[in-house]
């Protein structure tokens, strides 16, 4: 019999998040699933982890080239869970949270994707900062609430026919190493998959965060050019244009109170949204 869910996870370079993620798994979660593991390491930490767990018969271990694009495509291949999910190889899951998302499909028959929210060590929150903390998703709502490993979808409808654009995200052969969630959402969204943010469930993820100087200026960059990369790519030129705007407006308003640091971190990112949005592929 299919198992409820199917976890999948790209993995590169992380050993003890990795390790985070399989022991919170190992807590209840009162819903069967599978635990797909996309390995892009070149050796064999992860054969480690696997066979350490207790959860080895329910995980599929898989290799591939990097990118995680290119891993969530191929997990999502061998996905046989009713609900495909994407944990970060640095995220974990509260006790009983699938059973929670379980339930809330089975409660929602019309939408195919649901996203939760996003809480750190110190349940602040670390991502998917939209100010309502229900509602449906649209082109401007997925900007704040589309962490893939917050992302959930119903197998064998119209988003999980979807494939991430390998030549975005994390390991591309692109300038474009970021927004490879919010595209896929966008492409999902744009086929006719309706989809869901409910903030009352969460997923665990450290928070980086340019607010307070978290992530590097590259790394800022690195956002902003991905970003403004899908928003062209799905035509929301008034979207690139009004972010890039907000960004250039915190940089100039936090050099002014002397918080140098994050106005270039705005700074960063407001450019590459804007670099980003010219096609450089």
């Amino acid at each position: 019999m299919s198992p409820q869910f199917s976890l999948v996870v790209a993995t590169k370079g992380r050993t003890s998040e990795l390790a985070r993620l399989i022991a919170s798994l190992e807590e209840p979660q009162g819903a069967d699933f599978e635990l797909i593991i996309v390995d892009q390491n070149d050796d064999d930490r992860v054969m480690s982890l696997i066979a350490a767990s207790p959860l080895a018969p329910i995980i599929v271990h898989l290799r591939c080239a990097v990118g995680v694009s290119r891993a969530r495509n191929l997990g999502m291949d061998h996905a046989k869970g009713e609900i495909i999910g994407f944990p970060d190889d640095d995220c974990w899951y509260p006790k009983d949270t699938l059973a929670n998302i379980g339930q809330w499909f089975r409660e929602n028959s019309g939408y195919e994707i649901l996203t939760v929210n996003s809480l750190d060590e110190n349940g602040v929150r670390s991502c998917n900062r939209w100010f309502q903390d229900s509602c449906d998703l649209n082109r401007l709502v997925v900007y704040r609430a589309s962490a893939g490993y917050t992302i959930f979808i119903r197998n064998g409808g119209i988003a999980s026919r979807v494939r991430y654009d390998e030549g975005i995200g994390p390991g591309a052969d692109t300038p474009y190493l970021g927004g490879e969630d919010s595209d896929f959402v966008l492409m999902a969204m744009s086929k006719g998959a309706k989809g869901r943010f409910e903030a009352k469930w969460h997923i665990g993820h450290p928070l980086k965060d340019i607010r307070d100087a978290s992530v590097s200026r590259e790394r800022a960059y690195i956002y902003g050019l991905g970003m403004g990369f899908v928003q062209r790519k799905h035509g929301l030129w008034w979207l690139a244009a009004g972010l890039a705007g907000f960004d250039f407006t915190r940089a100039i308003t936090a050099y002014i109170v002397g918080r140098k640091e994050p106005a270039r971190l705005w700074y960063r990112h407001g450019r590459g949204i804007v670099d980003g949005f010219h096609p450089q592929r």
